[in-house]
């Protein structure tokens, strides 16, 4: 018999336990000030009904855009996209999302390269790809617009594109939502655009990016900050502890992979048979005694060498401290954009 209270009751649990790391992983590098709207947003009195319309049309939406515009489920996005939303998903703790396809057809021109669709709360994350045009791209500008989507998707703005996408679809209140939900865009953008550094780990190469894609494809998309003000906010993140942590990862991550390369050969083999034969001749005939058992020489747990103790752990890691030394706080990089944006 199956209880299906229980069942609901360790979903639940999971999804609440999912959710708290979520809002741990993205307060490590994303804007206060996005966080705490969009939080309000979810829950507040006014923002609850809008948002919730997303939820009550969602399976319409899907419904409307099968076929036409998407492809099939079962047809699989191309292997270095689908390895890069991997390995972003697991570097910004992000879940991975439902991946879909735009159709292959050249009317397809109002959507962007990365779409990211969803319900509230995370119930459902979509990623809409167009694979040939990404695929065209630079690698760092690939990378740059995936983990800028991902984070959409963590930080909960893709209830706000979809809400975006179902009025232009509807072909009715398309203004009326874009200025609703115009305090939240202006600053859901600053977040992506972090996790996109993040992601590509190099400030010329997100500069690179963002300029390219500054402009949005879609008509439809959300009223984004302009160039003049997310540039300054992604030099100052550069600055962060979040990126000096980041870069020490990677440098710690590199030298390990050039340490642990196997660097075997036939020179290597073969000198290592002639100690192995010298350690076997020394042991059958030892000058302080007689010589030894074959049958002890053939055991080769005998003298097996003993594993070398780990080192403990070091108390102070001094090169962190270095690196986090001249590092700027994220609250510090927050109060420089809420500034500049005009929101104290």
């Amino acid at each position: 018999m199956v209880q299906l209270a229980a069942d609901v009751t360790a979903y639940l649990h999971r999804r609440e336990v999912v959710a708290y790391e979520q809002r741990l992983a993205r307060a490590a590098y994303a804007y206060g000030v996005d966080l705490r709207r969009s939080a309000w947003l979810a829950s507040s009195t006014f923002g609850d009904p809008l948002i919730r319309s997303v939820d009550r049309n969602w399976n319409e939406l899907v419904a409307d855009l099968s076929g036409s515009i998407l492809q099939d489920p079962a047809r699989t996005a191309p292997m270095p996209i689908m390895e890069e939303i991997a390995r972003l998903s697991h570097m910004l703790r992000a879940p991975l999302p439902a991946l879909r396809q735009l159709v292959r057809s050249s009317a397809i021109t109002n959507w962007p390269l990365v779409t990211p669709l969803g319900t509230t709360r995370g119930a459902v994350q979509w990623l809409v790809v167009d694979s040939e045009r990404l695929m065209s791209l630079p690698p760092h500008e690939r990378t740059f617009l995936l983990a800028s989507a991902l984070a959409d998707l963590q930080c909960e703005h893709a209830p706000v594109v979809t809400a975006h996408l179902m009025a232009y679809r509807a072909d009715r209140g398309l203004g009326f939502v874009r200025t609703l939900l115009r305090p939240w865009a202006k600053v859901g953008i600053f977040s992506s655009d972090r996790a996109g550094l993040l992601g590509v780990a190099d400030l010329g190469l997100a500069m690179s990016a963002l300029r390219a894609h500054a402009e949005p494809i879609a008509s439809w998309m959300p009223a984004h900050a302009s160039l003049q003000m997310r540039e300054p906010a992604l030099a100052d993140f550069d600055r962060s502890s979040t990126m000096a942590r980041l870069r020490l990862l990677l440098q710690r991550q590199t030298q390990a992979a050039e340490g642990e390369a196997p660097t075997v050969g036939p020179p290597t083999r073969v000198a290592a048979s002639e100690e192995t034969e010298a350690e076997a001749s020394t042991d059958d005939h030892d000058d302080d005694g007689p010589a030894r058992d074959p049958g002890e020489r053939s055991d080769p747990y005998r003298h097996a060498a003993k594993p070398p103790q780990p080192e403990p752990p070091p108390d102070h890691d001094e090169e962190l401290a270095r690196a986090l030394a001249g590092a700027w706080s994220l609250a510090r990089c927050d109060a420089r954009l809420t500034r500049r944006l005009g929101l104290l």
